[in-house]
């Protein structure tokens, strides 16, 4: 063999240590990625003329997770909800009973991921809103994913609608 070519496959040995699987087109498993703490950006709803709609107002508290063996829980709700005059729960006004239905949400379950199709799917065992409990519609579309973004769309409530949900993971 000669000189050059024996060179050449060593810097080419010693790059493939080096360098991070990423350099050469291969990515982590999507599910790798997704696995983690996320805190909510936003949470919109798209109309199809593609009107936005913050759904929990611009500053939306909120955070999923992910677990390896394949757990997940979320929670997502208004910055400016009402703190209850009575301070307990069980005797809130309807007033502010309504407010903190229509400005949350937590659920938490188990989920799987279809790395070809990149939809993930919920199967809810526990929520606010009971009717997602059992609910095989329960789909996510992950339109990005990258160490630092978290980003997914699901028909929405109403139909025509589109909620696009943006998270950033935690730190």
């Amino acid at each position: 063999m000669r000189k050059s070519t024996v060179f050449n496959l060593f810097v080419v040995a010693i790059l493939g240590l080096v360098l991070p699987d990423r350099a050469f087109g291969q990515q982590k498993p999507l599910k790798d990625l997704l696995v983690g703490t996320w805190l909510q950006v936003s949470v919109d709803v798209v109309s199809t003329d593609g009107t936005r709609r913050a759904l929990y107002g611009d500053n939306p508290k909120g955070i999923v997770i992910y677990t390896n063996d394949g757990y997940f829980s979320l929670m997502q709700a208004r910055a400016d909800l009402p703190k209850l005059a009575s301070g307990r729960p069980a005797t809130a006004t309807i007033d502010e009973a309504k407010a903190v239905v229509a400005g949350s949400i937590a659920y938490f379950g188990k989920y799987s991921l279809d790395e070809g199709s990149k939809v993930l799917s919920a199967d809810i065992q526990a929520s606010t809103f009971a009717n997602q409990v059992g609910d095989a519609t329960e789909k996510r579309t992950i339109t990005s994913l990258t160490d630092s973004e978290l980003r997914f769309t699901r028909p929405g409530v109403v139909p025509g609608t589109t909620l696009d949900v943006l998270f950033k993971r935690a730190k």
